[in-house]
């Protein structure tokens, strides 16, 4: 449930929980003011009227019995018939002839006023608390009838307003009125509570989330699975803190490639200038003495002069590869004009060198848009380090490439050791050099397989490394096709 519908539910309830409630305390209220002055004495006359029925039905037995003809065994029977039809556990009545019970009906509760009775001569009646008798009298026979539950009406004469009804009136009123207020009053603060609660224990949770942020525990997420408006801002947050710890992740890294990049550009750098300074030296103390070895000296210091000058040259490449401020020379070609032909046109000078390029036979031949210039220089980076890190006399790269799913797969496999697993996906980071090679510093300075992602990136496509199950590296180059072509 939203907060929304919980406002709108709690207004609701602040009105009718109030309005019920009150009407319920009203009721309850009328009821007690009801029993306390009419329910005794409604109830007294209920029950007097049902006696003023048996006292009439006792008046026309006594007229009926006032008979000479009326036997012992009339009156047995008509008391059996009353019994059977009037009679009441508060009613009690007996039937004497002279001093001799003829017969009776109910129980005697006060035998003292029924002695007083039979003793007093004529009719009479008598009241004693809710005792009631009372004597008839015929040619024959004298009738008692009690009632042992008897309510005075008499003795109230106004009931009302003898037990202060105005008084006490008033003071309910208060009461009810009192009751009305507490009611609204603690209705509205469960509701208020309720509403609160619900809001201020996301917030809580919000804030001890970012406490966690503060102190730097960006992997805290927040438990949050009520469907309200603060599932989203849950989510939010929790998506900000895994942003977070990935943007801080990924400055680490970029904080240790800066230190590997500074350790390379410095080792790069400084292995030529401190042979430059070297030979220099070496002229300059006239340890070349003749015109051959000061020829050489020259030579190996314009060397090591022409190798500082393709590492700047390269990292400017790099530098404007990574910011995407190197203009690529985008052309349509086929994948044909631009490999099969590049590699007819270099097989024998690399062969010449120690390496074997081998080209697989392949009929497929689809348009790419690449930066020819560009890809070769991918290529012949590629063919470079294999030339330099083979560790065979007999190099060779087999170089073939397939159309799956419109895109053009380019593989270039050696025959050398491979990579080990873990230093795969270091490859293509800036001045990365397997361990081997950093002892031979001549073999080459790590940006080639740098620049040639951000080269094959800036074609939308992709590069990669695995080792091969024959043992040798496999670099995979996969760019998107524009069409295919026959």
């Amino acid at each position: 449930m939203t907060i929304k519908q919980r406002l709108f539910i709690s207004h609701i309830l602040m009105i009718i929980v109030p309005v019920l409630l009150s009407l319920l305390t009203s009721v309850i209220a009328f009821l007690l003011v009801w029993r306390y002055f009419w329910g005794l004495d409604e109830g007294a006359m209920i029950k007097n009227t049902e006696f003023r029925a048996q006292y009439a039905t006792v008046e026309s037995l006594m007229i009926k019995w006032d008979n000479k003809k009326t036997t012992d065994a009339d009156v047995v029977a008509d008391l059996k018939h009353f019994k059977k039809t009037q009679h009441s556990k508060d009613i009690a009545l007996l039937v004497y002839d002279g001093d001799q019970l003829i017969s009776s009906v109910g129980e005697v509760t006060d035998q003292k006023m029924l002695d007083v009775a039979l003793k007093e001569v004529g009719e009479h009646s008598y009241l004693k608390d809710q005792t009631f008798l009372t004597t008839f009298e015929t040619n024959h026979y004298k009738i008692i009838l009690i009632n042992s539950n008897y309510y005075n009406d008499l003795y109230y004469q106004d009931p009302l307003w003898d037990r202060d009804y105005k008084s006490m009136l008033s003071r309910i009123i208060v009461v009810v009125v009192i009751l009305i207020l507490s009611i609204i009053f603690i209705t509205s603060r469960v509701l208020t509570r309720y509403l609160t609660k619900s809001i201020t224990d996301p917030l809580d949770l919000l804030t001890k989330g970012f406490y966690k942020i503060r102190e730097g525990d960006l992997q805290y997420q927040i438990q949050y699975t009520k469907q309200d408006e603060f599932l989203p801002v849950s989510k939010d947050f929790n998506g900000m803190a895994r942003q977070l710890k990935q943007m801080m992740d990924n400055q680490n890294k970029l904080e240790a490639n800066r230190r590997e990049l500074i350790a390379g550009i410095s080792h790069d750098l400084r292995t030529p200038l401190t042979s430059i300074k070297a030979y220099v030296e070496g002229l300059e103390k006239g340890i070349a003495q003749t015109p051959a070895m000061r020829s050489k000296y020259f030579t190996i210091v314009k060397k090591k002069i022409d190798d500082l000058d393709q590492v700047i040259a390269q990292l400017f490449l790099f530098s404007k590869l990574d910011t995407g401020e190197f203009p690529f020379n985008l052309v349509t070609t086929t994948s044909k004009k631009l490999i099969d032909e590049y590699i007819g046109f270099i097989q024998q000078e690399y062969e010449l060198n120690g390496l074997k390029i081998t080209l697989a036979s392949n009929d497929q031949n689809v348009v790419l848009e690449v930066d020819p210039v560009q890809f070769r220089t991918v290529l012949t980076n590629l063919f470079e380090n294999a030339r330099k890190y083979v560790d065979r006399k007999d190099k060779e790269v087999v170089v073939s490439y397939e159309v799956i799913a419109e895109q053009f797969i380019l593989s270039i496999t050696d025959n050398g050791n491979g990579v080990s697993e873990e230093n795969l996906e270091n490859l293509f980071e800036l001045f990365y050099r397997d361990d081997r090679s950093r002892t031979n510093p001549s073999k080459g300075n790590g940006l080639g397989l740098a620049i040639s992602k951000k080269i094959i990136e800036g074609f939308h496509g992709t590069i990669q490394a695995c080792n091969h199950s024959n043992g040798g590296l496999t670099i995979v180059i996969i760019l998107p096709v524009k069409s295919k072509r026959k």
